[in-house]
């Protein structure tokens, strides 16, 4: 964990304990979020659950969420033929999201499940085994162009790098002890998302006092974070500057109500010249949505929104599936109000 001299990594730590007890910038409960492009929500969906054994919900006929054990969920997003879901996206391989198995026989397995179920469910790419300090890995790349990593892991996710426990809820109940999954994978859970950066300590200083993330440096290039979530964002030093625009990929936090989303971009706007923000969206409200976008000094995205407390979490208690479509966020930024209580949060018909 440590980097630098004795001395760097002493401030360094001083400097985070420090942080822990003020409050950051923007009051930001939870990673809730990450994102990824798609072609084909039908198609897309059939591969996040029959293959790789997610719980999924088609949001409308453009959008779908996915979870596996965490309050942290993927959210899909088609964005046209022509969109960047057809183009060439190598920087994609260090914005994956990962999954764990236990063992490393169950790595070993998915890699030859995968390339046997290769052609069903249009998978452009299935890496080699590598092997590293942490266990067996592979990488797989979907029909979208979109990364999966699948990682032998016998804990639970990345959060033993962490020295205490973080308020996840209900984030384990998406896989019973008695896995029922049909899936042809069957991860554990969804352990990490991953982005690059160009100077670590730089955007360790940006994530720790703009959002309040806890933070876990493994090594001078590498660095974890999380907020009250199972997964964790898994922050990659590169050595070239990345120029690529990332809104289609973005991590994304939920705020309680529309008027901390105002307050939160105007302090991203102050903050603009200190941290290097590079582009800053304007708020807009659809799809059941009201919120903004913006890139970070390293040209990740992040998106900030008005939604409940729990994240999509609710969307998924609603229930819905490829068969049963679940569309309520179609018509305009107060549509959730009406399925949620807005005081408590509180699913309102839950037999609906």
């Amino acid at each position: 964990m440590k980097c630098g001299s004795i001395n760097d990594y002493d401030l360094i730590q001083a400097r985070s304990l420090l942080l822990k007890s003020q409050n950051p910038l923007l009051d930001v409960h939870f990673l809730s979020h990450g994102h990824a492009t798609l072609k084909d929500v039908d198609e897309s969906a059939q591969f996040y659950r029959d293959f790789l054994g997610l719980d999924v919900v088609k949001t409308s006929p453009r959008t779908l969420v996915a979870r596996l054990g965490s309050n942290t969920v993927i959210v899909g997003v088609t964005i046209g033929e022509k969109g960047l879901a057809k183009a060439h996206r190598p920087w994609l391989e260090n914005a994956h999201f990962g999954f764990d198995m236990v063992m490393a026989d169950e790595v070993k397995e998915a890699r030859e499940l995968s390339l046997e179920n290769r052609a069903a469910f249009k998978i452009q790419n299935v890496s080699d085994i590598v092997e590293s300090d942490e266990g067996l890995s592979f990488m797989l790349v979907d029909q979208d162009g979109n990364y999966w990593q699948i990682l032998e892991n016998p804990v639970a996710g990345y959060s033993d790098h962490f020295g205490d426990t973080c308020d996840t809820g209900p984030a384990l109940r998406g896989v019973d002890v008695d896995d029922q999954r049909t899936s042809i994978l069957k991860p554990r859970l969804m352990s990490h998302m991953t982005c690059e950066v160009i100077d670590l300590q730089k955007s360790r200083e940006f994530y720790e006092e703009m959002f309040g993330f806890e933070i876990v440096q493994l090594n001078p290039k590498r660095m974890l974070a999380r907020l009250n979530s199972v997964a964790v964002i898994d922050i990659i030093e590169t050595d070239t500057a990345v120029r690529e625009h990332k809104m289609h990929n973005h991590m994304g936090f939920d705020m309680a109500g529309p008027e901390m989303v105002d307050a939160a971009r105007e302090i991203i706007v102050e903050n603009q010249d200190r941290f290097g923000f590079r582009i800053i969206h304007k708020i807009s409200a659809s799809h059941g949505s009201y919120g903004f976008t913006f890139s970070d000094l390293d040209e990740n995205a992040w998106q900030i929104e008005d939604y409940p407390s729990g994240g999509y979490y609710w969307m998924f208690e609603q229930g819905g599936d490829l068969k049963n479509p679940f569309q309520p966020n179609i018509e305009g930024v107060e549509d959730w109000h009406d399925l949620l209580d807005p005081e408590t949060y509180e699913y309102r018909n839950p037999s609906k």
